[in-house]
């Protein structure tokens, strides 16, 4: 019996580990999107748009700005769907789908060029649907938890926050022509593997078939019951934790949404056009969100810290 614990404790870290991985790689990729401007100009899509025939044009980045908005909102507008489909079939299932919106993504943009340009809007949506399918069932992981719970949804929501890097990184290197945006597409393609096997291995459906040998740990919620039910909206509002929670999230996503849309024609304003300092601007823009892997377990630290003290 004692074993059968130790493998199921460890199954779980081991599965925190892969989803963390998995997060940093496939989560919140969309919002790095501008990093690929440059990349996009030089391969002339949307070129046709611009009258003068200047490359690049005001058309061209409206194009790629309106493509990233649609990501952005279907990287958020399908999250409450997404729940209702885990409730109602379980996590494996719903991540499973996801696969079918990656590989449509991925292959969208490896395919992208001129005559194929609406590829973009393609993978701007299709990726961002997948991005946050995975980004939520990962997050239910956590539940598997009981104490840690706070610190191990907030290292993923890190990791989900830190993907933003990953498009500067595909900038640096197609520049210097150690890939093509071909290339790396596919290598991203090849991570739904990835997504594949962490479905099966660290998370559940409602069916019989091929069960985890653990559930969730309810053990927190069922100590809180009774303060929970005591608890006013009034009560909530005012609470430090809440304040904190909100002040956190606020401070952290909503600046990056924002910058997200209009990163590209700001940047160029800043920089009068200057094409070399652009880019470095914005790769150590979206380089420094991986400070989100190490801000984020601290303040789900804190939080958790503050619950034990309220219990």
């Amino acid at each position: 019996m004692n074993f059968l614990n130790q493998a199921k404790k460890y199954q779980k870290i081991i599965g925190v580990f892969f989803l963390f991985i998995e997060m940093n790689l496939l989560g919140g990729t969309i919002f790095g999107f501008p990093a690929l401007f440059p990349i996009l100009f030089r391969m002339n899509i949307y070129q046709n748009s611009c009258e003068s025939g200047i490359n690049p044009c005001y058309q061209q980045i409206k194009h790629y700005q309106n493509a990233m908005t649609l990501g952005l909102a279907a990287f958020d507008l399908p999250a409450f769907l997404t729940g209702i489909l885990i409730d109602r079939f379980g996590c494996r299932f719903v991540k499973l789908i996801s696969l079918i919106f990656h590989i449509i993504g991925w292959v969208s943009l490896a395919l992208i060029k001129p005559g194929y340009d609406w590829l973009i809007y393609i993978h701007c949506i299709f990726s961002s649907i997948s991005g946050i399918i995975i980004v939520i069932t990962s997050y239910t992981s956590s539940n598997y938890f009981s104490k840690s719970r706070p610190f191990i949804s907030s290292l993923l929501a890190g990791a989900g926050i830190s993907a933003t890097m990953w498009f500067a990184i595909f900038q640096t290197l197609i520049d210097k022509e150690y890939f093509e945006l071909k290339t790396l597409s596919y290598i991203w393609l090849s991570f739904g593997l990835l997504v594949f096997f962490t479905s099966f291995l660290f998370l559940d459906w409602n069916y019989s078939l091929a069960n985890l040998s653990y559930q969730f740990d309810i053990q927190l919620e069922t100590n809180n019951q009774n303060e929970t039910n005591e608890m006013t909206i009034w009560k909530t509002l005012r609470n430090p934790l809440y304040i904190l929670i909100v002040l956190f999230l606020s401070v952290l996503i909503i600046p990056t949404v924002f910058l997200s849309v209009i990163w590209e024609p700001f940047i160029r304003f800043i920089t009068k056009e200057n094409e070399s300092l652009s880019k470095n601007y914005t790769f150590i823009y979206n380089i420094s969100t991986l400070s989100a892997i190490v801000i984020c377990p601290i303040n789900g630290y804190l939080l958790g810290f503050k619950a034990d003290q309220s219990i």
